[in-house]
């Protein structure tokens, strides 16, 4: 069975990730999520993405990153991808965080338009260095941007992990609600943004995110080269 479900309804896509344990972001739920993308990017249509109830992603598949090699390197290129991915999508993009976010989750947070999370013992976290990891460039690059400045240590370089209200105050989060209201709210506010002049909204979030992704772009290009 796929951890991962695609399903559309009423000219809207939603994508929900449930592996039965953390969602971890292997290579192949990555390539799954961007196969998802893909179909809505063709259709045109708005994207809802989730996870499993208590858990959005734990991020990069740690046994995969502990490992190295050209598993590592494959996942982290298709993470790679999915980043433009999200930055490129024609229509809106939500998130309903559905409980932690840790490390690349936590940094899909950041590429949707809006997000949602839930109140609870929930924690978001770029836990990076907290496991013996350097912050990418392009990841640091993408936190510098949408995180507020007066969270960025904290986040990047301290690794703290926020409570939901915490992340909200950061940047990671848009709203909370309660975790039984948590996807009809997100599939109100995707059908929302949905109403609203799909090229004027395009093209301005291609404006919005222009400079942020040819700096992603050269950045990736530079990691790939070392």
């Amino acid at each position: 069975m796929s951890a991962l479900t695609y399903q559309e309804s009423n000219g809207l896509a939603e994508i929900a990730m449930d592996d039965g344990k953390v969602n971890a972001l292997s290579e192949v739920m990555i390539e799954d999520l961007l196969a998802a993308l893909q179909t809505a990017a063709d259709a045109d249509l708005p994207v809802l993405i989730h996870g499993r109830p208590g858990c959005f992603s734990a991020g990069y598949d740690r046994r995969l990153i502990a490992a190295g090699g050209p598993a590592s390197i494959a996942m982290r290129a298709a993470g790679d991808r999915l980043t433009l991915a999200l930055l490129d999508h024609p229509a809106p993009v939500v998130i309903a965080c559905t409980g932690h976010a840790m490390a690349k989750a936590g940094f899909l947070l950041l590429l949707a338009d809006y997000r949602l999370g839930v109140v609870g013992g929930f924690r978001v976290s770029l836990n990076e260095v907290a496991i013996g990891m350097t912050m990418p460039e392009p990841a640091m690059a993408l936190a510098r941007e949408r995180l507020a400045p007066t969270w960025l240590s904290r986040c990047a370089l301290q690794a703290e992990a926020l409570d939901p209200q915490q992340s909200v105050s950061a940047g990671f989060l848009d709203e909370l609600t309660e975790p039984e209201q948590l996807l009809g709210k997100a599939r109100e506010k995707l059908t929302t943004l949905a109403a609203l002049d799909r090229p004027a909204y395009r093209e301005t979030r291609q404006l919005l995110n222009a400079a942020l992704r040819a700096e992603l772009v050269e950045l990736f290009v530079l990691a790939q080269r070392r």
